[in-house]
Order: C-alpha cells, then structure tokens, then sequence
C-alpha cells in the first residue's frame, strides 16, 4: 500500500510470464484433444503406416500388404501439388475401395465409389466457393499432363483429415510421374487377433525400413511426444522469464523494507517477534505472486480460447483446460513468493530495534 505502483508492477511481470505459459499449455493441450477426436472419429484403421521423416516411399509395401490374409484394407495415400487457375493446391490420391474402409468420409453430394475410374472428390466449402456440383468439368493442371477437365465425381463433409481434394487413383497414376505413398492406413481382418494381425504387417514391412508402423493410440502417443518436445522448449524459455520475474519480487520486498524501517522498528518495539516479521514479509511475497499469477492465467485462458477459435478451420477445434497444470503454475507461483521472501525476511527480522525507531 506504501508504493501500490511499483507493487503493480511487479505482479505485472509475473503475470505476462505465467500468461505465455498458461496459453501455451492450454494450446497443446487443445492440439493433442483434437487430434484424438480426429483419429476417433474419423480413422477406422487399426494401423498407421508412414516415413517418420515426411518422405515417401514405394507403392510395393501397399501391394504386399494387401496381399496378406489377416488384412482385410489396405490403403496408400498419395499427395500431389496442382494448379487451379494458376494458383497452386495440393491433393490426395485414393483408391476408394479401400480408402472408404479405413477412413470414415460423409459424402453430400455423388459418391466415391465413382473414383474408381477416376474423377475428384471435393470438400463441401470448396465446391460451395467454387459453384461445383457432381458432374462438373474441374480445369486440374497436373505436373506430367498439364491442364485437364477432371469431373466432379463426389463432394464431402470435412472431417480434418481428407483435405480439400481426394483425386481417384486412376487419375492420378496418370497425371504424375512420380508414384509414392506417403502414409498407408491398414484395417484388420475380422476375427484375427491384434496380436496376429501386427505380425503380418511387421513381416511385410521389415523390408521397408524407412517406414514406420504404429497403431492408432501408438500414433496418438507420437504426436502427444511430439508436441511435448516443442512445448518443452517454450517451458525452459518462459522459465527464465518466470525467474526473472521473482527477482523483481525481491527488489520490491527490499526496497519496501528499507522505506519501513521505522515502522518495522516500532513494531519490534511493541512486542512483534523476528517470526512474525518474517511471517509478514513472507505474506507479502505470497500476495503479491498469487496475484501475478491469476491475473497470468486469466489472460493465458482467453488467449488459448482465442487461437483454439481461430484454428478451427484447421483441425483444431476441442478447447481444452489442463485444469490440474494451471492450479499447479498457481501453488508454484506461491511457493516461489515464499522463497523470493527469504532474505527480505531475514534483513526485516535483523533490523536493529534503536536504530529503526530513530529512522526518519
């Protein structure tokens, strides 16, 4: 109360360290709940098969794969770049026979079935911008055979997977020069056991030893670690800025008790213990933190409800609240107080009883 100002001001710098923290854990959080509403609702395969490096890799795996009786899908997934009007895109080749095995599409308009021949599939926004309906003459201009009419063969809900654009294999074998997969989704045969069904895939692929096999909660435990590895980074940066900011705690206790010094004397003098001073000292670091701290979690939380609105379009659309990490960054910030208080407590508790009642 003595110097309100720059007590603000020090909760201020709390605060902006424990908002970047909160939006941060509040950020992935959401990402991780989105992706696994992704995989559950969307994904019906039992294996997620891809270079864990991005990069393609051949067409023989798929082949294999689905060669082997304890399967009962396999489908391999191409990416290609295109062009609309000179403006460049990127699509998904499929065959839909097995792709609609392994991936859960909700189609509005035509069907998938009709890619078989060829054709595309488009997500219901885009055709809505666009003014397509199934049957439409789409101009594709392809790396290999530069423009082509591509009918519309089918339009789509999104489902934060499919993307804007699934092109019918048969089309895209001829359209690029470059047959790859990129990822393989692998549904098992009924009846054969999980156990069984990894052996067959793990048998095919150990000739394949840039691509990686997973299950569906081993790829949701991947993306969780990867995700964790980046925010990890984040956690040690805006630590220093946590640290820096209890430095600031203590400066404002020491300042402060240097302007009471007579008032602390006085206190000595009517019967205050050294504990007690220690105690009110260590209060103050308390309040002042707890503070910097809420305030901090209030911003993170509606900055992390902000980019979570914003990034809907774009797959990540479950708002999540680690509950238990924020009111963990809360009890830390206190404890931290107790600890900024330490010295500031210690130069109250020493200060000379004659002296400090004669202190102007």
């Amino acid at each position: 109360m003595r110097n309100p100002r720059r007590t603000a001001s020090t909760a201020a710098a709390l605060m902006i360290g424990l908002a970047l923290v909160a939006f941060v854990s509040i950020f992935a959080a959401s990402i991780k709940a989105s992706t696994t509403e992704i995989l559950e609702d969307s994904v019906s395969a039992d294996y997620i098969l891809m270079n864990d490096n991005f990069q393609p890799f051949s067409p023989e795996a798929a082949q294999r794969l689905s060669e082997q009786p304890e399967l009962a899908a396999v489908a391999g997934m191409r990416f290609g770049p295109w062009k609309l009007d000179g403006v460049g895109k990127t699509l998904q080749g499929i065959d839909p026979a097995t792709f609609q095995q392994v991936v859960r599409t909700e189609v509005t308009a035509g069907s998938l079935d009709g890619l078989s021949s060829g054709g595309l599939a488009v997500r219901d926004q885009v055709a809505e911008a666009n003014g397509w309906t199934v049957g439409e003459q789409v101009p594709m201009e392809f790396p290999r055979t530069g423009v082509e009419q591509v009918p519309v063969k089918a339009i789509y809900k999104d489902n934060s997977l499919n993307g804007d654009f699934l092109l019918g294999l048969a089309t895209y074998e001829r359209a690029y020069a470059d047959q790859a997969d990129s990822q393989i989704l692998i549904k098992a045969a009924p009846g054969v056991a999980p156990a069984d069904s990894r052996a067959a895939v793990d048998r095919v692929i150990a000739d394949f030893p840039n691509v990686t096999v997973r299950d569906q909660a081993e790829f949701r435990d991947e993306q969780a670690r990867q995700i964790d590895q980046i925010i990890n980074l984040f956690y040690s940066l805006l630590g220093l800025a946590v640290i820096i900011a209890l430095f600031g705690i203590v400066n404002t206790l020491g300042l402060s008790i240097f302007e009471r010094t007579r008032e602390l004397g006085l206190l000595r003098a009517v019967g205050a213990t050294r504990r007690q001073l220690r105690s009110m000292i260590r209060w103050e670091a308390v309040i002042i933190a707890v503070l910097g701290a809420v305030l901090g979690l209030a911003i993170g939380v509606f900055f992390g409800w902000t980019i979570v609105r914003a990034l809907a379009s774009q797959g990540i659309n479950e708002f999540t609240l680690p509950a238990g990490q924020l009111v963990l960054f809360v009890v830390a910030a206190g404890l931290a107080g107790i600890l900024a208080a330490v010295l500031p407590g210690r130069r109250a508790a020493r200060i000379d009883v004659l002296r400090a009642i004669t202190t102007e």
